[in-house]
């Protein structure tokens, strides 16, 4: 997840660098600020005297809280001690250390009256640069062509893809950047442009990429930072009878059922794409749909008595019953009506999903060729567009607050483009489909009690239920579980300097329940308790878990080889490690997770928690009191959050006080909490979140089509 950060330290340095030596006059006294690529744009500011910085202050836009962020303070000191740019940086945060010290070297050349040389030339040709970006197989290629100091064509190389499957399924995330991140910056000369909404580290990747091609090519990349202008229109839309805010798979689902039950629909979508998370999972949950049975013999795949009063035990009555049962009766018309109206196609075969029950209630989708999930709603889309000549919706365009009459009432939705072009969207009725908050930093510290590595789209806010609130709205298991099936490293490793294998190996360990472990609190961690396996129970252990290693197990892999090789669902590094083959090199393979932050190597309990911050509540590490530790640090990385606003059986907004706005529609995430319990893992039958969405998206786009 992204967030802005910043670290502003001031101080009185004058004994502190007594024994440093300066010039007279170094500085002309004041603040002057310089920028360069990091993960996102860096911003350093420094105050100066005549021969002193006195102060600093680090915006880290768009830097990893976890990895980037956390350095930031660290940076910070390390400048003001070493009175330069020529700092050693943060292990694990090399990308955002090397930006940091190049904003540096802008602001101090500013601060030493050297800003106005004239800027460094590119010879003309074509250059060809990589760095990691989202994928984890392989590091993302650019090809840059220069041609006469300005550039004049960008071309991939290399996606940077996590595997051949995922090359897959992201290339409609990656294709945003070349479609739309390339053209910009070649028209504005600039790497100042955004980032593409749903496509942030890809994004911010290829500018990283292109200001190391110039700075290793006789150019400057701080000259490249030209300000982009920004418009200040406002654009007013009105007369529509429903607004949808959000196009993922609530969104599209609510689009679609409103257009086809003949209202005129407009559609807010943040990302450069719609589907959202939707085409990044494989399927949703359905009961009993109607072609799936007819065509596996006629009977129902589960009696819907029995699993609801199942759902209900599961979350020991805390889910809305009346939501629960109609999440039953209508998700299965719900695959008929996407199969027979829409491009969407769902498997014949229905499949059991980690229930132990053994019910089959999921199943996976595409659109009718087969070809990609994306085409299906893109297809789809067009064609409820189509419906209507006032239908219409947009992408990169961020829904920033709803608009109200003087009697309080939802009139419309306030948005603003990528330009800066401000647009005003007036309708009937507001179907609210944010996709709930995983992108907010703030909100998952407070509802979930972490900050989140995430795999799901980060542009998802909190700004659905942040609007409900200020309506009035009651919120309904806001704290329920992030949605969690994967677990990797704390830092995932995407380096290119490093194999596969070596890269898998030490994920193997961060997943091989075979070792100890421990949670974010220092306890003991059984991450395999209810049969799940660690992909789906590491949020338990908080915003991190840690295997700890003895030195006994430790010399036993080195000479005896794993006990199991361990591969993870998604985030698969593609390596491979014959179990009970030694790892001779595992001294090596530490070695690199160290330089990450990954592995922390101790001599005692009390040693390895002053090195991660955690005070230890054991006792000994299998049995072991003495001898080295060897602990590797892990994370749960996760597509959503799964709590939010109450709604009744018409979808619409429930208040504080009982009462609902008959005008306001809360799908999706955004009312997910309906269905589950407080502070436990949604239910467990497979695609419970997807099949909310297209459910209730398709209820509530019918309902305000009815109004």
């Amino acid at each position: 997840m992204k967030k802005k950060l910043a670290f502003l330290l001031a101080l009185s340095l004058a004994g502190l660098f007594s024994t440093t030596s300066f010039a007279d006059e170094i500085y002309v006294p004041g603040s002057y600020s310089g920028e360069a690529q990091g993960m996102g744009t860096v911003e350093v500011t420094v105050t100066v005297d005549e021969n002193e910085i006195t102060a600093i202050m680090i915006d880290g836009l768009e830097e990893t809280p976890e990895i980037g962020g956390a350095a930031i303070n660290q940076l910070a000191d390390q400048i003001l001690e070493a009175q330069s740019a020529q700092i050693d940086g943060v292990a694990g945060a090399t990308i955002t250390s090397t930006a940091v010290s190049n904003a540096l070297t802008q602001a101090l050349e500013k601060a030493m009256g050297e800003d106005s040389q004239e800027a460094a030339s590119i010879p003309d040709g074509t250059y060809q640069g990589k760095a990691p970006s989202f994928g984890i197989m392989k590091e993302m290629e650019l090809a840059v062509t220069f041609q006469d100091n300005r550039i004049s064509e960008i071309e991939t190389v290399c996606a940077g893809s996590a595997t051949q499957a995922d090359e897959d399924e992201y290339s409609p995330q990656y294709a945003t950047v070349e479609e739309k991140l390339f053209p910009r910056i070649i028209e504005a000369q600039s790497l100042s442009v955004d980032s593409i909404s749903g496509a942030t580290v890809s994004s911010n990747s290829a500018k990283l990429i292109i200001a190391n091609i110039i700075d290793e090519n006789g150019g400057k990349s701080a000259d490249w930072y030209v300000p982009v202008e920004k418009s200040s229109e406002t654009i007013v839309l009105e007369d529509y009878d429903v607004i949808v805010v959000g196009l993922g798979t609530s969104g599209v689902a609510a689009y679609l059922s409103a257009a086809e039950n003949g209202a005129s629909v407009f559609g807010i979508e943040t990302a450069a794409k719609i589907g959202g998370n939707g085409t990044n999972t494989a399927g949703p949950l359905a009961v009993n749909p109607a072609r799936q049975v007819e065509v596996n013999g006629g009977e129902l795949f589960v009696d819907p008595n029995e699993l609801f009063d199942a759902w209900m035990e599961y979350t020991d009555g805390d889910a809305k019953e009346e939501i629960v049962r109609l999440f039953i009766e209508e998700s299965g018309p719900t695959f008929g009506w996407l199969e027979e109206n829409w491009d969407f196609a769902f498997l014949d075969n229905m499949f059991a999903f980690y229930d132990p029950h053994g019910w089959k209630l999921w199943t996976m989708y595409n659109d009718k060729t087969f070809t990609s999930k994306d085409l299906a709603y893109v297809n789809s889309m067009d064609k409820a567009k189509a419906l209507s000549e006032k239908n219409d919706y947009m992408t990169e365009l961020t829904a920033t607050d709803l608009i109200l009459d003087e009697e309080g009432k939802v009139i419309g939705v306030e948005a603003v483009y990528y330009d800066g072009t401000t647009y005003e969207i007036y309708g009937d009725n507001v179907i609210i489909a944010a996709g709930g908050y995983i992108g907010n930093s703030e909100m998952t510290q407070k509802y979930t009690g972490a900050v989140w590595h995430t795999k799901g789209m980060t542009q998802c806010d909190g700004f659905g239920i942040r609007e409900c609130l200020e309506l009035g709205g009651a919120l309904y298991n806001e704290d329920v579980a992030v949605e969690d099936h994967i677990a990797q490293l704390d830092t995932i490793i995407r380096s290119d300097d490093y194999s596969n294998d070596d890269k898998s190996l030490l994920t193997s360990l961060v997943l091989d329940l075979n070792y100890q472990m421990i949670d974010s609190e220092g306890n003991a961690f059984d991450a395999n308790y209810n049969g799940l396996g660690i992909a789906f129970n590491a949020w338990e252990a908080g915003a991190n878990y840690y295997v700890l290693i003895n030195e006994e197990e430790y010399n036993s892999i080195k000479e005896n080889g794993l006990i199991s090789f361990n591969a993870p669902m998604f985030f698969n590094q593609g390596g491979t490690c014959e179990e009970g083959a030694p790892v001779e090199n595992l001294d090596e393979i530490l070695e690199m997770g160290m330089k990450y932050n990954d592995v922390f190597i101790a001599d005692s309990l009390e040693d390895l928690g002053s090195q991660i911050g955690v005070g230890i509540n054991l006792e000994d590490v299998h049995g072991q009191t003495e001898g080295k530790i060897y602990c590797i640090k892990g994370a749960a990385y996760v597509y959503s959050t799964c709590g939010g606003m109450d709604v009744d059986t018409n979808i619409n907004l429930v208040k504080e006080d009982g009462t609902v706005v008959d005008n306001i529609y809360v799908v999706g995430n955004d009312s997910l909490g309906t269905l589950n319990e407080s502070n436990k893992a949604y239910v467990t039958y497979g695609g419970c979140a997807q099949g909310w969405a297209l459910t209730s998206g398709r209820l509530a786009g019918a309902n305000a089509a009815k109004k």
